[in-house]
């Protein structure tokens, strides 16, 4: 009796190893981190493009977003302080925009006119009572329809790419680079090119 008693409790024990074994393991297999992998969303640049740095002063052409040149620029006086708020303070707008008009006739050798004002320049001018809503209405369609917006708003306009780059002179609002530049940008620089000024 003794010896089946032994024999029952060590059957017990091993049946409680057994068992603490299994829940060990089952407990590492639950454990298992499972991840679901998001794609990758990134935005994409036209393969045609001109990058402005305020910071740096710099152009740069993108051509088959191969970096084509890069090349100082002059801006704005007061671009430093931010972005283009209204008309004549001499600031050059941040943003993205596209080339709506080519003048081969610029006092400045050669220009690219920029579609500023944009939707964000309308409404934030509508909000603060600097224009209209049909001057917005009218930004609004002109951005839609990929033509330049109005530039007799109080908002301002006509920011250009041009020539007659003089280092250290700033501009009313455009930007300015080397005749000699222009003439690389003009073929490239054709209607509907974005334009992105950033810091």
């Amino acid at each position: 009796m003794k010896k089946l008693k032994r024999i029952s409790v060590l059957t017990l024990s091993m049946l409680t190893c057994m068992t603490a074994s299994l829940n060990g393991y089952g407990a590492t297999v639950t454990k298992v981190n499972s991840r679901v992998y998001e794609p990758v969303v990134q935005s994409v640049e036209p393969a045609t493009r001109i990058y402005v740095s305020k910071m740096s002063k710099e152009l740069t052409l993108y051509d088959n977003n191969q970096v084509v040149g890069k090349w100082e620029c002059s801006l704005g006086t007061n671009s430093a302080n931010g972005t283009k708020q209204v008309q004549g303070d001499r600031t050059t707008p941040n943003g993205d925009y596209y080339i709506c008009t080519r003048n081969d006739k610029s006092a400045y050798h050669l220009s690219l006119g920029l579609s500023y004002p944009d939707k964000a320049a309308a409404d934030r001018g509508l909000a603060q009572g600097i224009i209209t809503e049909q001057d917005k209405n009218a930004i609004y369609s002109a951005i839609d329809n990929k033509e330049c917006p109005p530039w007799n708003t109080a908002l301002g306009g006509a920011i250009m790419i041009h020539g007659n780059y003089q280092k250290g002179v700033s501009t009313a609002g455009c930007v300015a680079v080397r005749d000699d530049v222009m003439d690389v940008l003009w073929p490239y620089g054709q209607l509907g090119i974005k334009v992105t000024i950033g810091q």
